[in-house]
């Protein structure tokens, strides 16, 4: 009995310690909780309610089911870049988002798996292979392309669609930046002479075909790695295993950049021709530089609302004049069934616009001046601009100016290279040979350049010329824009409160003169201070704080709060050639 006594006490003593030490290792934080912790979060997570995707969403029956991103990201990355991929071009995905790291990796409010086995060593060839593997296995018949991507590269999730759109996901594709490595590290890669791989970094695209020849094998391609180099042995495994390589393309090595300053990356002018061109931008090192890029994309996607807005206006005015209907005739027009074509008029939420300004056809003869003293001049760029109406007939071109002719320039580029993958060629602009340019304070900017263009074709018999075309722009002026922001009412006079709390006080906002005398009370004891040298201290600071802002005032007897109501808005309006504008705008303004 004794003996059984002893082997019971012994037996929970074993047990509480263990159960005791399994609580401990659950309860550590996140970066050193062990795998078993991690196995039963993995495993007791719904993957289709991790990602918001509901039951009946596929690809026939939902348009956010067309890629699925996998993110690659470690436990110390979790709250910095992860966070700001989540909050930033994540949202704008046509598809949806997961995060992919070592096992007990923990981070509230993000799609997050943390791998079985996995830890945040580098290289991620074990994270990798696994991350495509779980993708497959759970979202495999749910989506129609999967991409295997960083958590330092920014994604612009509408051209990905029109990507992987004009593409058949039917067939195995390999999509990325192909690369074949250095001249030093080429036989160590141990690629054939036609073999290569899609650079890890910008980001790596998978047909659902292909996953599905390559998943059921990739315990397979982890026992047999040649390398150190993730996106090699990835690269090998899809050919082995899909039968296709990374695409040989002229065009991925635009759309899917890297940028080789390292940590520099995208920290500077964001303005530039390959930021514009590509698809997805890697490395963006420093989060906080995630939201800036986002920022300046969500920027560019209202320049281009704007510009389709613009063009749909002039479509309206082409198809109203050949109807025969009058200008000012067009803001009540009626299509059939007595629908209006412009229902919401100026001042309510939903208005489109005047399309008597913004529908005015593009001409550079616009404006009809009426006398000598009324015609336009234009100004010649060149090295330097040239302008007979300025005191300094030749001078450096101006910063505005040039962020003008820069940005005027890159808009026609990306006009012109816009079929490039179709015609198998793309132009470069190599330089501006010279200019016009003249301001119509009416209509807008007019522009004549003389560009020198590089021509490239890389399809078919490959050649390389330069040419030179003639660019004739004009950047329209839209019609005035009046927004009314609500900065509250006034209070009702007869508010009690209101009356209570204003008694015996003056509302008097004007500042008081310096040399008129104060009655108010002595606000300041100064008990060791001769009597005529506190009367002078105090004297002059209370002027002082009489002549001050409500605002800035110190003393608790005037009026705690500068009211918004009280404040004047002053208008300056130039009235030349404006007389109908200045009559919409007073019958707009309220008084």
């Amino acid at each position: 009995m004794r003996r059984s006594r002893w082997a019971n006490a012994a037996a929970g003593l074993v047990a509480g310690l263990v159960l005791g030490l399994l609580l401990k290792l659950c309860l550590r934080p996140p970066h050193a909780a062990p795998s078993v912790c991690a196995r039963a979060t993995a495993s007791e997570s719904d993957p289709l309610e991790l990602v918001g995707l509901a039951a009946d969403e596929k690809p026939a029956t939902s348009n956010r089911t067309l890629v699925f991103v996998g993110v690659m990201t470690a436990a110390q990355y979790l709250e910095t870049r992860a966070r700001a991929v989540h909050e930033t071009w994540a949202r704008e995905l046509p598809g949806r988002l997961a995060f992919f790291s070592s096992a007990g990796s923990r981070a509230a409010g993000l799609p997050l798996v943390p791998l079985r086995g996995v830890d945040d060593s580098y290289p991620p060839q074990k994270k990798s292979f696994l991350m495509l593997l779980y993708m497959y296995e759970h979202f495999g018949e749910r989506f129609e392309w999967f991409m295997r991507a960083d958590d330092d590269v920014y994604v612009r999730g509408e051209r990905l669609a029109d990507l992987l759109r004009s593409v058949d996901s039917r067939k195995p594709q390999f999509i990325g930046q192909a690369g074949r490595g250095t001249g030093a590290e080429r036989d160590a890669l141990a690629l054939d002479y036609n073999e290569n791989f899609c650079m890890g970094g910008p980001g790596v695209l998978l047909s659902r075909e292909t996953l599905r020849r390559v998943a059921p094998h990739v315990r397979y391609c982890l026992k047999h790695l040649y390398t150190t180099h993730e996106d090699v042995e990835l690269g090998r495994c899809v050919a082995k295993f899909a039968g296709v390589s990374c695409t040989w393309s002229y065009d991925m090595q635009t759309i899917l950049h890297h940028n080789g300053s390292g940590n520099a990356a995208y920290t500077s002018r964001l303005k530039r021709r390959e930021v514009h061109r590509a698809i997805t931008l890697h490395p963006v090192k420093d989060h906080r530089h995630m939201y800036r890029l986002h920022s300046y994309f969500k920027n560019l996607r209202i320049q281009e609302l704007r510009e389709e807005s613009i063009d749909l206006h002039r479509d309206i005015a082409a198809s109203m004049k050949e109807l025969s209907v009058a200008t000012e005739e067009v803001a009540d027009y009626k299509l059939p069934g007595d629908v209006l074509l412009f229902p919401a008029k100026i001042g309510q939420p939903d208005y489109l616009g005047d399309n008597s300004v913004l529908g005015a056809s593009l001409n550079l003869n616009r404006y009809r001046p009426e006398s000598v003293e009324d015609i336009l001049t234009w100004d010649f760029i060149s090295k330097s601009i040239y302008s007979y109406t300025h005191s300094n007939p030749k001078r450096k071109i101006e910063t505005p100016l040039k962020e003008a002719v820069d940005d005027v320039i890159r808009e026609i580029m990306e006009l012109i290279n816009a079929p490039s993958r179709q015609r198998g060629r793309v132009i470069d602009f190599n330089e501006l040979l010279y200019g016009y340019t003249r301001l119509d304070p009416l209509h807008g900017a007019d522009y004549v350049l003389d560009l020198l263009l590089k021509y490239r074709r890389y399809r078919g018999r490959k050649m390389t010329t330069a040419v030179r075309r003639h660019a004739y722009l004009q950047q329209s002026f839209t019609g005035m824009e009046i927004r009314e922001l609500p900065m509250g009412e006034p209070p009702p006079a007869e508010d009690p409160e209101i009356l209570e709390g204003n008694a015996g006080k003056q509302k008097n906002y004007d500042y008081e003169d310096f040399d008129e005398s104060s009655q108010q009370q002595s606000f300041l004891d100064f008990k060791k201070i001769n009597i005529p040298i506190k009367e002078a201290l105090e004297s002059s600071l209370m002027k002082l704080n009489n002549n001050l802002p409500k605002a800035l005032r110190w003393s608790d007897s005037d009026f705690k709060e500068y009211p918004v109501h009280d404040r004047v808005i002053k208008f300056i309006l130039p009235l030349a050639g404006r007389q109908e504008i200045f009559a919409r705008f007073m019958k707009t303004t309220r008084t």
